[in-house]
């Protein structure tokens, strides 16, 4: 989506960042105890086209649904769409008939020390 949106605030981390230990422990350091980090994968198999994910995040999610209203503003619209589809396609795990993507996550669970 970085191409279609403008650049953020001064200071502000990309979100991505969380699923980061060293990140957390750089944003909590001596803060937190007992620090639980599990990671996991979430299979979402909810899609039988892979383009249909991206059509789910074009209604439904709030930064897509932002990221393409910009790249309406500019006439880029069809280009965040192509991109889109490029991204599905390319990480369907699936099949051209049931669509299959892996989502990593990072659960962390702490104590205020």
């Amino acid at each position: 989506m970085v191409p279609f949106v403008p650049a953020p605030p001064a200071g502000v981390q990309p979100p991505p960042l969380w699923g980061s230990e060293e990140h957390l422990s750089e944003l909590f350091g001596t803060s937190v105890d007992s620090r639980t980090l599990q990671r996991d994968v979430l299979e979402v198999t909810a899609f039988e086209k892979a383009r249909e994910f991206g059509e789910h995040f074009k209604a439904r999610y709030g930064p897509t649904i932002a990221a393409r209203a910009n790249a309406a503003k500019t006439g880029r619209e069809a280009e965040l769409d192509a991109a889109l589809d490029e991204f599905c396609d390319e990480w369907n795990r699936g099949t051209p008939d049931k669509a299959r993507f892996e989502m990593e996550y990072l659960l962390t669970v702490g104590t205020r020390a």
